[in-house]
């Protein structure tokens, strides 16, 4: 018996429903791939409404690629049926986790958190703005990934959307001030405040403000302040707090600035936590039942009276036999500390650290205060190969640094490496042209820094001279700037909405390059294009990864139609 598809999938049990189509585990046979597949019902088509809906959502999802947003695979119309299939992520969503237990420690809090900010730092620089954060929309998978999905609800919520009596109402539980009184414009700290809300629910077990009446609880989201977060949840952090209570202001412009801010203050807050650091307040001790009378055996955790001293006449403490001692002890241990420089745990901590922020004076820094320095002192360190790597890194960026600079203000390269870089650079900012264009100019990068002796001339894809002598002995830093830049720019087209148009338009422009005087230079596009994403895995790139081989051995083929 012939099996029923929807598209190239074979729909199996139906893992969702809603206002917006239904939801089945489906499967791709020929890579054995799962797939969560949105139909909309055949009786919806006719509803523009709906279908204006179905169409923003796919729309929107072709414009992001990021590990914490659920993917998008295509889709299509069959039967009637409008259809779509994204990732499947096999853990539910954090609305399920709350149902079971609750609420999240502020370590899983953090964590959750920080993923949400990095999804939505990609949405927001995508120009998205989610407007419906809530658990229900956060999935997680087995392993523990977060991805933000749903990206089609309405602005404007249903009464279907309505939760049971005695729990919050849907999305009027997340909504900021300025979605439901339209004093400020939807921005992505329409996003922050919602994620203000999450945060509250996960570490309380409740959203800021509860009603069983929605015009209650929008009244509430403007007027209202909510209850600080520690009188609900005392072990959470206290900086924690402050960037929720910072999070759901009322105005727009006093919240945090973006995610990308928010990511870094919740990885600092985590950082804190991680080393144990803690804040023990009068109202926690009372929260957990100890009194000023009494406290805790450090070995039994019991809860015991305190002894009462007799007062006695004491010394001054800096007059002190132990005070004196044990402040010849700490300056004999500086002054080794001092003579020796930090130990190889502490650089590598130190660049560690600075490496994170990523900015260049941080890696300015780590290259000289750490990398450098650990490189001399162990240079068959336990951390050497990674301090290495990290040492080649800052190099690249500075390379790629300086040559962006060159490239915005027109001047020539010095080498045959830097001039084929701006090259490609110049073709990359420049909106007109096809973004394959610069993803085979990066790549032609990489060819002339696998073989530097190699001279031609004729194309921009190439550069006519041999790269000097310093810029050889570079050659490692070129390349790595060169694989960087590439797959960096490889992830943005794979994320355009528009691929499949340039991707069209580019095997046009070899098609006729064939039939022209260079017929070299289209087997050259062909040929780079299989370079560049073989191995990709994307289904909609097979048939095009096909048609580039057959015509890359000059044998006839026709191009891909459009699947999805």
């Amino acid at each position: 018996m012939t099996e029923r598809k929807t598209g190239p999938f074979v729909p199996g049990k139906q893992i969702g429903a809603g206002g917006m189509g239904v939801v089945y585990l489906a499967i791709h046979p020929e890579s054995g791939r799962e797939v969560a597949l949105k139909v909309l019902p055949p009786g919806m088509i006719g509803d523009e409404r709906m279908m204006q809906r179905f169409e923003r959502e796919i729309d929107i999802l072709k414009k992001l690629s990021h590990p914490n947003i659920v993917r998008y695979y295509g889709g299509g119309t069959q039967d009637g049926q409008r259809w779509y299939a994204m990732e499947y992520v096999d853990g539910g969503s954090l609305q399920d986790v709350l149902k079971r237990r609750g609420k999240l420690t502020p370590e899983q809090t953090l964590q959750a958190a920080r993923q949400l900010c990095s999804a939505l730092e990609h949405a927001h620089n995508a120009g998205i703005i989610h407007r419906d954060l809530k658990p229900a929309n956060l999935f997680l998978s087995t392993k523990g990934k977060l991805k933000l999905g749903d990206f089609g609800i309405a602005r404007d919520t249903e009464a279907t959307a309505l939760t049971a009596a005695g729990k919050t109402l849907g999305t009027y539980a997340y909504m900021a001030p300025e979605q439901i009184q339209g004093t400020h414009a939807i921005s992505r700290k329409t996003d922050l405040y919602a994620t203000g809300c999450v945060l509250y629910e996960l570490l309380t077990g409740e959203t800021p403000f509860v009603s069983e009446n929605p015009a209650q609880m929008m009244m509430d989201h403007l007027n209202s302040i909510p209850f600080d977060v520690r009188k609900k949840c005392p072990d959470c952090p206290p900086e924690l707090s402050k960037l929720i209570a910072r999070l759901l202001e009322k105005e727009p412009e006093d919240r945090p600035y973006d995610a990308l801010a928010v990511h870094t203050e919740l990885t600092a807050i985590y950082r804190t936590l991680q080393q144990g650091v803690t804040e023990v307040s009068p109202q926690s001790l009372k929260t957990a039942g100890v009194s000023g009378g009494t406290t805790v055996d450090p070995v039994t955790g019991a809860l015991q009276p305190l002894k009462k001293r007799k007062k006695k006449k004491q010394s001054a403490v800096y007059e002190q036999t132990w005070f004196l001692v044990t402040c010849l002890v700490i300056l004999a241990a500086t002054v080794v500390w001092l003579l020796q420089g930090p130990g190889e745990e502490a650089l590598y901590l130190s660049a560690k650290e600075a490496m994170a922020k990523g900015d260049a004076v941080s890696l300015d820094d780590a290259r000289r205060l750490y990398l450098l320095p650990y490189l001399k002192k162990y240079p068959q360190g336990q951390y050497a190969a990674t301090i290495g790597q990290w040492l080649n890194d800052v190099e690249i960026i500075k390379l790629e640094v300086q040559a962006e600079k060159r490239a915005r203000s027109g001047r020539d390269g010095r080498n045959a490496f830097e001039k084929s870089c701006l090259v490609a650079m110049r073709a990359e900012q420049d909106e007109t042209r096809n973004p394959l264009e610069s993803l085979e100019l990066y790549l032609g990068l990489l060819e002339l820094v696998n073989a530097p002796s190699t001279t031609a001339s004729g194309s921009e894809n190439t550069v006519a001279e041999a790269p000097a002598e310093s810029a050889t002995e570079n050659a490692v830093f070129w390349k790595g700037l060169a694989e960087r830049r590439l797959a960096a720019a490889k992830s943005r087209f794979l994320a355009n909405p528009e691929m499949t148009r340039w991707l069209r338009a580019r095997m046009t422009d070899a098609e006729n390059l064939l039939l022209s005087e260079s017929p070299e230079r289209g087997l050259l596009i062909f040929s780079r294009f299989r370079a560049i994403f073989r191995g990709t895995g994307l289904l909609e790139l097979e048939a095009w990864l096909e048609y580039a081989r057959y015509r890359n051995d000059q044998q006839p083929a026709s191009m891909p139609t459009d699947y999805f």
